[in-house]
């Protein structure tokens, strides 16, 4: 991108040097056990693929390739998670200078950085960091091949797009929006008849179709799990309401109440319409949120879908605040509102971060935030004594499989007992009825699981069990000793 790198030689470019510098200061000194999620992924980077039981492959990949320098530590594996989301504060900041002018660029990345979500993946290492800076970044090169017309443009555009994809399935709305939005503003309509265009979306799909094809050998597995995710649970009416309260959890009530003023002022005002910079910035934000809203209806949105549509949100919002034509008095108050929603917004980040720091100093329903940062080494600690060399260890979820494989000495790889249907990624790898006649180490959460996988060896011995109390939360784990695995409806199709 043209001018992105001199762009940071700047204020806003020493702000986000200081603010990575202290992500990673954090990363390196906070200690926190991995999530289940951060252990899966990293499993995954283990066995490196074009494809994973639910997601394409980048966050593995990016996984690997930073344990392979800095070695397999918390620290490592979460690095990736500081550098992708402040890139990603930095194509919001050059997006916002390269419409309109630094100090609306400064801002928007300012408020995109002051909150709880922005703290969190900051530091914790899923497919979202890197989806939200591929996203950024198609959204500075969107603009500019509209602009300059350039085959290369187009071919930067469809790299940053099939990267996209291969991180995340959210990505695939990113040309469909971009199509829309040229479509609906006649400067811009002609460029739709150009074959040039047309590279970004064919560069895209090339880029993305060895996942496709991982896809069909594995039966289209991660269609299908992304598919559960659009199944209707049960009609609800407040639905919607209660994920717009989430955002504004999540986002910080000032911002996100701002958001929606800059929306409605947007569309009630036929000038601003007419804006082809303020049209880009709506049609990337406002059109896929109002899109998410009846998905609301049939089911629980997680509070993070829809995070990527905000880069754009933040750089309208700061654009129509700070530059915006208001009514006298009004221009001068919003201004206000916006700055001191910044602050409280800073308030709310530095407050997630020092959560893990002191957690007793917080409220018992904010301290069990933390739950999933916590007792995993504990409970690879409680199961080494009885880990002999060679022995497999066996368990029924996913989230202890990955957890015992980071923490446990020498990193064995887990097995997970078959359950009637591909589950997770441990179920495409199997393997157990390659284990028949081996004893194995069974690591179970509920003491009854010992009676339906029990009879999948010839003499089970019980060892121990072990209890963590975290933060008012119970983790178990009940250890046995499997004699001789021998067949059995839970080894899994051989």
């Amino acid at each position: 991108m043209k001018g992105f790198l001199a762009s940071l030689y700047s204020p806003a470019g020493l702000f986000l040097f200081v603010l990575l510098a202290a992500r990673l200061t954090f990363i390196q000194q906070i200690g926190l056990n991995l999530t289940p999620d951060e252990a899966y992924y990293w499993d995954w980077s283990r066995s490196l693929a074009w494809g994973y039981y639910s997601k394409p492959p980048l966050v593995a990949w990016l996984i690997h390739l930073s344990t392979l320098k800095l070695g397999h530590s918390e620290y490592a594996v979460r690095v990736p998670a500081a550098l992708c989301h402040t890139l990603y504060l930095a194509f919001i900041y050059y997006l916002g200078q390269r419409l309109f002018d630094r100090k609306v660029g400064l801002w928007a990345a300012v408020a995109a950085a002051a909150s709880p979500i922005s703290a969190v993946y900051s530091f914790v290492m899923t497919i979202d960091p890197p989806l939200f800076a591929f996203w950024a970044a198609a959204l500075c090169l969107a603009w500019q091949a509209s602009e300059s017309r350039k085959i290369t443009d187009f071919l930067k555009l469809g790299l940053v797009v099939g990267l996209g994809l291969l991180t995340k399935q959210t990505m695939v709305a990113f040309l469909p929006l971009y199509f829309a939005w040229l479509a609906a503003f006649p400067a811009k309509r002609d460029l739709l008849r150009e074959k040039r265009l047309y590279l970004a979306p064919l560069l895209a799909l090339l880029l993305f179709l060895p996942n496709l094809y991982w896809n069909m050998q594995h039966g289209w597995i991660t269609f299908k799990h992304t598919s559960t995710h659009f199944q209707e649970e049960t009609f609800n009416w407040t639905g919607p309401l209660k994920f717009l309260l989430e955002q504004a959890g999540v986002i910080t009530p000032v911002i996100f109440g701002l958001i929606l003023l800059v929306f409605y002022t947007y569309l009630k005002r036929p000038k601003l319409r007419k804006n082809e910079k303020l049209g880009f910035l709506f049609f990337f934000s406002a059109i896929p949120l109002a899109l998410v809203l009846p998905l609301a209806l049939l089911r629980k949105v997680n509070a993070n879908w829809p995070h990527p549509f905000y880069a754009s949100a933040f750089v309208l919002t700061s654009a129509l605040i700070l530059r915006g034509r208001w009514p006298e008095g009004k221009g001068a108050f919003w201004r206000k509102i916006f700055f001191l929603g910044v602050v409280f917004g800073m308030f709310l980040m530095v407050t997630t971060y020092q959560l893990p720091r002191t957690p007793q100093k917080f409220p018992p329903k904010i301290q069990r935030l933390l739950y999933k940062f916590y007792g995993w080494k504990e409970l690879a600690t409680a199961a080494t004594p009885y880990l002999k060399e060679g022995l497999p260890v066996i368990t029924v979820r996913r989230d202890y499989a990955a957890e015992l494989a980071f923490y446990l000495p020498q990193r064995p790889r887990p097995y997970v007992f078959w359950r009637g249907s591909i589950e997770s990624q441990y179920d495409l790898w199997d393997g157990l009825p390659d284990l028949l006649g081996q004893d194995a180490l069974l690591v179970l959460k509920h003491e009854g699981e010992i009676r339906r996988y029990g009879i999948c060896f010839e003499e089970v011995k019980y060892l121990s069990s072990w209890e963590k109390n975290i933060f008012g939360k119970r983790r178990r784990a009940y250890f046995y000793y499997g004699y001789r695995l021998k067949d059995c409806p839970y080894l899994g199709p051989k």
